[in-house]
């Protein structure tokens, strides 16, 4: 019993050694790539439908725009995509799909945002069913069956463009494109140019903004894109996408 219960303590402190190990290699992974550009081009690379030919929404004649919805309303993932989602709608004068789980208070706040940015109504359509990408596009295309036969714009988060394409196609639609709900960049200098900020002298201002922004901006973007890239593997190992 001593000898088992030693070969067990011996394999246990191996084990969690190699855990320990492993975390500082991923926290070091993590951080080194955060000072590079890297996490900004992931980023990128989600949002972009590689099979537009085109970033002109004039190049594509879909006959219905489809927005994936994000959190409630008002919340910045599901305004930013309204937005978009207005102004391709305005220059395409094409009916809106708004996908989102029903709920009274959204699809009200929703509609009158669209309705505000000069899309009527009238054209904007809902599909409430499905709580997650694969359940909400199998019940897009059961819903609107016309859709398999019909080309669409998709409106969503970058880092869900990707994964909800795959799902679509998958569900038989073939005519779509993509367009991800990119934030726009600042473009105002952000450094601090030597300005009379007081406070305590004998600690030094921080006039690098990627010290002050861009790393633990890149930080946030590695955990979306690690998260998507868990989220698309798991919807292959499915068989969804």
């Amino acid at each position: 019993m001593t000898i088992l219960n030693r070969n067990g303590m011996k394999t246990a402190q191996t084990v969690l050694k190699w855990f320990f190990i492993s975390l500082g290699v991923i926290f070091l992974i993590v951080n080194i790539l955060a000072i590079t550009p890297a996490p900004f081009y992931m980023h990128r690379s989600l949002g972009e439908d590689s099979a537009r030919k085109s970033d002109s929404v004039n190049d594509f004649h879909p006959d219905y725009i489809i927005m994936f919805g994000g959190a409630g309303m008002p919340s910045e993932s599901n305004l930013i995509r309204l937005y978009v989602t207005s102004e391709v709608a305005t220059k395409l004068s094409k009916p809106v799909i708004l996908v989102h789980p029903e709920d009274s208070v959204c699809q009200v706040e929703m509609t009158r945002y669209l309705a505000n940015n000069g899309v009527p109504a009238g054209s904007i359509i809902y599909m409430t069913r499905g709580s997650n990408t694969r359940s909400q596009s199998v019940c897009l295309v059961d819903s609107f069956p016309q859709l398999k036969n019909a080309s669409a714009l998709i409106v969503t988060a970058p880092e869900h463009l990707s994964r909800t394409l795959k799902c679509l196609r998958k569900c038989g639609m073939r005519n779509i494109y993509g367009i991800g709900a990119f934030e726009s960049t600042v473009e105002f200098d952000l450094t601090l140019n030597k300005q009379k900020l007081k406070g305590n002298k004998f600690v030094p201002d921080v006039e690098s903004t990627n010290i002050r922004y861009t790393y633990w901006n890149y930080l946030k973007l590695e955990i979306i894109c690690f998260r998507e890239y868990f989220a698309t593997a798991y919807y292959w190992l499915k068989g969804w996408i």
